[in-house]
């Protein structure tokens, strides 16, 4: 694996690269673009990029704020924003087509950049994409989402975040569970607080709908057997293909890499 640097609308953005073994010719599989959610980096996807680049280019970034990406100075993690940086990436790396896979938030950050540019992204995979929080049903929406964006904003902004966490690492290994909280313990306030509003503010049905409304495009979700909620994203569009993964939590590439694998290489078939 090769690590480098790209310039990106914000400041250098830090990537992770795999390829295929020197062959006679270059394959002509479309490479596979890999985006992490909050906290953790490029390296989540260590095992999928080796996998991957038995046969086509894999490509994993570190989103701004993260790993050794740079942050944003005005703390903007807004979905579309990090869109720019996934695309600041396709065109330094000379990429026209590419499949692309997000994770968590890293899901709305491929959802947004599949809409933006549809003719770009030939295949979108979401591994257990968080729903979309603008579709949640008002008195949910005051009960649990504004008192925890409340929270953002004061000293108790981390017991807060950690809570949260936690309900999503129900159902995950135990390393899998070490590994996450020591990446949340070590992610700033502005970090977790702008990608946490980005998530709530970002609708998602919505750069769905654009994104598959574009010829020639395709998506799957990769899910665990808890994303069931009344606005998961493959729930307010059935439409939405899903696969789940069983005795998994949210970090279902971690708590399960090789099924997680199996699932990806379907996906890519005919990409």
């Amino acid at each position: 694996m090769r690590s480098t640097t790209l310039k990106g609308p914000i400041g250098t953005i830090h990537i992770i690269e795999a390829s295929p073994p020197v062959t006679a010719g270059e394959s002509e599989l479309l490479p596979v673009v890999f985006v992490h959610g909050m906290t953790v980096s490029a390296s989540i996807w260590d095992a999928q990029l080796a996998r991957v680049a038995r046969t086509r280019r894999a490509i994993a970034l570190d989103m701004r704020g993260h790993g050794d990406s740079a942050p944003p100075e005005d703390g903007n993690y807004a979905p579309a924003s990090c869109a720019a940086d996934v695309l600041a990436v396709l065109d330094g790396l000379g990429l026209d087509r590419v499949a692309i896979v997000g994770h968590s938030f890293g899901a709305c950050i491929a959802l947004a950049t599949a809409a933006a540019a549809p003719h770009r992204i030939a295949q979108l995979i979401l591994a257990d994409p968080p729903g979309d929080f603008t579709k949640v049903p008002a008195e949910v929406h005051e009960e649990r989402i504004v008192p925890y964006q409340r929270a953002l904003d004061t000293e108790d902004w981390r017991a807060a975040v950690e809570t949260s966490f936690n309900e999503t690492l129900t159902g995950s290994r135990a390393h899998t569970r070490d590994r996450i909280l020591a990446c949340l313990a070590a992610t700033p306030q502005d970090c977790l607080c702008g990608m946490s509003r980005g998530m709530f503010a970002f609708e998602a049905v919505d750069a769905l709908d654009r994104y598959l409304a574009a010829p020639g495009t395709r998506a799957h979700a990769i899910i665990a057997p808890s994303n069931t909620f009344p606005f998961s994203l493959h729930i307010l569009r059935p439409t939405l293909t899903t696969t789940t993964i069983a005795d998994t939590g949210h970090w279902l590439m971690l708590d399960a890499p090789e099924a997680f694998a199996r699932e990806l290489d379907i996906c890519l078939e005919g990409v």
